[in-house]
């Protein structure tokens, strides 16, 4: 016998097959302030897919734009100081007082170096802080997918709750049972109108996130599309040891220190050819120097303690998700059993359903923990190769 709340039960089995297919959108820029607009809107609502959201961050995101000004400025002051060091490239010791030919000598050979290294430093920044920005932004996408999901689950789960409290007010005004019989079902529709707390929460959250990412009116309402499952493939961990280790010592912190030693080194020899009996320079830069030698052990060691951490890190997730597929498999244990009362006549339809959802719930949960799993993955293998 087909219910209407088969309708709705079949509905919400649909969130969990995924789609592969996204709502064409366009992008305009809004000339009356700097944030531009994304994805296809009409009069309520704009709707944005996952691939829009991250190809915008980089045209839209405040933090973005700062490092490409301050790219800017980094340039304009390297191409100042190149100048100069080309204008006094062929000036020598003998035209300068003694010691004096020490500053234009590391203006010549040491600060367009530092330049170089302040805007290769800024552009790092830049990439590695937009690729964060793009973790973050996906992460936010998936969690208000999922709780979006969540909510239709549970909405279903109080309406299939609902038939039944109907149907037990039937029974009841026939006599075939007492009011008694009510209670734990209205408990039951309490705990599911409580439980919509959280999703609802996350999802206004994920989606204020998201817009703030992108530079997007915060008052806009956005509607996001289901993106293409990524296929859940655990991370192969059979060398890590020696993976975080290379990771370390090819990191760009590391280089960047080094770079920084070498520079500081042309220095101190300037100072020690040039200074004559002013050894304030040399002794500066020297201690610079042993300062930055010194952070080279204190960065290795922070840089292997973080990837250890979002290794394990990573290791929890697998072990969340572990979990959610041994749910899943009960949840669907519990369907195949309910489903064979009913055919035997022992069960009802409306518990049939009351099952289905059940089993839609952890199906929820388990794609939202893979979500998480394959997003912390991605940012792991990231750090291993920056």
């Amino acid at each position: 016998m087909k219910k209407k709340l088969s309708v709705i039960v079949g509905l919400a089995m649909v969130l969990s097959m995924g789609s592969t297919c996204f709502a064409e959108a366009s992008s305009a820029e809004v000339p009356a302030d700097t944030t531009a607009a994304v994805g296809t809107s009409d009069t309520t609502s704009t709707t944005l897919t996952l691939d829009q959201v991250l190809s915008s961050i980089e045209k839209n995101n405040m933090e973005i734009n700062m490092y490409d000004q301050k790219i800017l400025l980094y340039q304009r002051q390297f191409d100042r100081d190149h100048q100069n060091a080309m204008l006094n490239a062929d000036k020598s010791p003998v035209n300068y007082p003694a010691g004096q030919y020490a500053a234009v000598k590391i203006a010549i050979d040491v600060v367009p170096k530092q330049d170089e290294q302040n805007i290769k430093d800024a552009k790092h920044d830049r990439d590695d802080t937009l690729q964060n920005l793009k973790f973050s932004a996906e992460q936010q996408y998936l969690n208000a997918i999922n709780a979006r999901d969540q909510i239709t689950t549970i909405n279903a789960q109080i309406a299939n709750v609902d038939k039944k409290i109907a149907q037990t007010e039937a029974k009841i005004q026939q006599g075939q049972l007492t009011n008694d019989a009510l209670q734990s079902l209205q408990v039951q529709r309490s705990q599911f109108e409580a439980s919509l707390n959280t999703p609802r929460s996350q999802l206004q959250q994920s989606e204020l996130n998201i817009k703030q990412i992108i530079n997007m009116d915060l008052n806009t309402d956005v509607n996001l599309v289901l993106p293409a499952s990524k296929q859940f493939v655990k991370f192969d961990d059979s060398s890590i040891q020696s993976k975080i280790d290379n990771a370390v010592n090819n990191s760009y912190d590391m280089a960047k220190i080094t770079n920084n030693i070498a520079i500081l080194k042309i220095q101190e020899d300037i100072y020690k050819q040039y200074s004559y009996n002013d050894a304030t320079g040399e002794v500066n830069t020297g201690l610079s120097i042993q300062n930055l030698q010194n952070s080279l052990y204190s960065t290795q060691l922070n840089l292997k303690v973080n990837l250890w951490n979002s290794y394990y890190s990573l290791k929890n997730s697998e072990d969340l998700v572990n979990t959610e597929n041994i749910k899943v498999e009960n949840a669907q244990m519990n369907y195949d059993n309910t489903l064979t009362k009913v055919k035997e006549g022992v069960l009802t339809e409306v518990d049939l359903d009351s099952a289905a959802l059940a089993l839609q719930s952890e199906k929820v949960s388990l794609k939202s923990a893979q979500d998480n799993y394959m997003i912390a993955l991605d940012q792991f293998q990231y750090n291993l190769s920056k």
